[in-house]
């Protein structure tokens, strides 16, 4: 009861932000859950899901979204172009980390470790439906989507208007409470209380991949970033 009425305040301090909307457009493994919790408190209604995009009833209902939805390009990506020019007092934040960090604990979320047994490259497995497929060309697409996906976004925003935009990076501690600090003056969030920023979906630490596979991620990030 305490909680509900704390966040019932947070969410008259926090009406107007609430009320255009919060769309958090970068992928999943970037602190999709644990900002999703943390606006909570604020007195936000949040989803973590991609349910909302097939769904138009959910954007009515919710008012802050975090879930990555897509895994490759082109493939289930969000529209975040219609959701600029739908919701046009709307703000956006782009979460995103360090690439080879990202990569790896997407594999370890898509059930990966260091006994895991490679499987062919197949192109017809580089599909939604079928993103756990372990196989190298599985980890470069995963790789090349990060990457692509990020640039289209930033393209878009500083052709339109780059002031509705936030880049942030919650998932380093030694940056954390800075980058906690940017959203909310970017937000200009408002609460009676401290909020702390939660550790949702947090994955065993004890989980590693192979040096192999390290090694591949790792080379895979340079001649890509050469190429582009």
């Amino acid at each position: 009861m305490y909680k509900r009425i704390i966040r019932w305040i947070n969410r008259q301090l926090n009406r107007k932000t609430i009320k255009n909307k919060v769309f958090c457009i970068g992928l999943h493994k970037t602190g999709t859950s644990t900002l999703a919790d943390y606006f909570r408190e604020f007195g936000f209604y949040p989803t973590h899901s991609t349910d909302w995009i097939i769904d138009s009833s959910k954007l009515k209902k919710f008012n802050f979204f975090s879930d990555g939805g897509s895994h490759f390009d082109d493939v289930n990506e969000f529209d975040f172009e219609s959701l600029f020019h739908t919701y046009k007092h709307s703000k956006f934040i782009l979460q995103t980390r360090d690439t080879e960090k990202w990569v790896i604990s997407k594999l370890k979320h898509a059930g990966w470790n260091e006994d895991t047994e490679i499987q062919e490259d197949d192109f017809t497995k580089i599909a939604h439906d079928t993103w756990t497929y372990k196989s190298l060309l599985t980890v470069q697409k995963f790789i090349e989507h990060k990457i692509n996906y990020e640039k289209k976004v930033l393209s878009f925003f500083k052709k339109n208007d780059y002031s509705r935009l936030l880049i942030v990076d919650i998932t380093q501690k030694d940056t954390q409470s800075s980058e906690l600090n940017k959203l909310k003056n970017y937000l200009n969030l408002k609460s009676i209380n401290k909020i702390m920023l939660p550790h949702s979906n947090k994955r065993s630490s004890s989980v590693s991949i192979s040096k192999d596979l390290e090694e591949f991620i790792k080379q895979t990030i340079t001649t890509y970033n050469k190429d582009v």
